[in-house]
């Protein structure tokens, strides 16, 4: 199996990230698997704990980006009428010479191209059966995007990417012989644009990762919000968080505390650690800590696309989660008895009920980490998508 991704999955400290590192772990642990991925400078220690998880990486040493750089990938999308976000920005002509030379020197059974900028690699081996593995229905996720942006250029500019974003798309799924998706509501889009065979591949949790936390919480009253804060979306949540809902929260309850964790917060959200009642926690290099004294994960999204990880995080790590429908799509669990689910309006509200029902809470949080071990544990995900490459690369 010859496999491409575009960003080096390690650290795990973002849900694509996560996502991929598992999957390819699986595969390499089923196949004579090759990854090929661009290295950017400073990366060697990131490549060496890859291979130290069994994946081997055949590295596309790429230059630093800069702004010129960056402005002259944008103008060649532009000219070419594709997407610079999540696809034209992530192609290297460094990766393409790696690339190449890998499917000249042992010619692959079967193709793996982790996220929608993979397929930029489908063309220069038609021939062998691939597989598009797409985190999200990208367009859905920049088009929602747009809708966040104050700034009216910003907002024509990402509502543009996001039609060229859907053109991509239903070329990509008709062009590769397998799609996975990451729950059945966006594996029903794909079929819809034409796709020839998709399967459901979750995203997962590492359950054993979070075994030895309780189930339920019985210390102070924190609510925790965990994301990539880089990714507008995340940012725009913590904020509606700190300034919506805490107040409103701790009239309620008094106390209670926000905790936001994540990786390359701004600048404002920065500004907010050690305001009364919050904490902004940048760049920690484990969040199990934080898991462990949270009383509830707050996801209170209305935009992104495909399944938060963070929410199979706090299942497996016996942590109550309240979310909006938004913030919980893709994941197979019911409202009430796996989560509490609650728009933005009613979110103080719903949270102050979930912080003083403990016990409710704790059944719940049981209720969910069983679901979590029965279907969203990477070894059975990865196990499972094994399966399909493997046949497909038989027939």
């Amino acid at each position: 199996m010859l496999a491409v991704t575009s960003d080096l999955p390690w650290p795990l400290n973002s849900g694509g990230r996560i996502r991929s590192f598992h999957m390819m772990k699986a595969l390499s642990a089923a196949t004579a698997f090759r990854l090929v991925c661009p290295v950017p400078p400073g990366q060697s220690a990131t490549a060496d704990a890859l291979r130290s998880a069994g994946i081997d990486l055949r590295p596309a040493p790429v230059p630093a980006r800069t702004k010129w750089s960056e402005a002259k990938r944008l103008l060649g999308a532009a000219l070419r009428g594709q997407p610079y976000v999540m696809f034209r920005r992530h192609k290297w002509r460094e990766a393409a010479a790696v690339w190449a030379a890998e499917l000249a020197s042992a010619p692959p059974d079967v193709l793996y191209l982790d996220h929608l900028d993979s397929f930029l690699a489908r063309g220069t081996a038609p021939a062998v059966p691939a597989v598009l593995d797409l985190h999200n229905v990208y367009s859905l996720l920049i088009r929602r995007t747009a809708g966040e942006q104050s700034n009216p250029l910003k907002r024509a500019f990402l509502r543009l990417e996001a039609g060229r974003l859907a053109r991509v798309e239903r070329r990509a799924v008709r062009e590769c012989d397998a799609v996975f998706a990451v729950s059945d509501l966006e594996a029903e889009h794909f079929r819809a644009l034409g796709a020839r065979a998709v399967h459901t591949v979750p995203n997962g949790v590492d359950c054993a990762a979070f075994a030895d936390l309780p189930v339920g919480r019985t210390g102070p009253p924190v609510v925790m919000f965990l994301g990539t804060m880089s990714w507008g979306p995340n940012a725009a949540a913590a904020r509606f968080l700190a300034r919506d809902v805490l107040p409103a929260l701790r009239a309620r309850v008094p106390g209670a505390t926000l905790t936001i964790v994540g990786r390359d917060p701004p600048a404002d959200l920065l500004a907010l650690n050690g305001a009364p009642g919050i904490e902004v926690a940048s760049n920690v290099p484990d969040v199990k800590p934080y898991l462990a004294r949270a009383s509830a994960l707050a996801v209170p999204l209305d935009a992104g696309g495909g399944t938060r990880l963070k929410i199979l995080e706090a299942f497996a790590a016996g942590l109550p989660v309240i979310s909006t429908a938004v913030g919980a799509e893709g994941i197979d669990a019911q409202p009430g008895a796996h989560f509490v689910r609650a728009e933005r309006p009613e979110f103080a509200t719903a949270t102050a009920a979930l912080l003083a029902d403990p016990a409710g809470s704790a059944q719940m949080a049981d209720r969910a980490r069983a679901l979590a071990h029965a279907v969203y544990d990477w070894p059975r995900i990865g196990r499972a998508a094994a399966a399909v490459l493997l046949a497909l690369a038989a027939r």
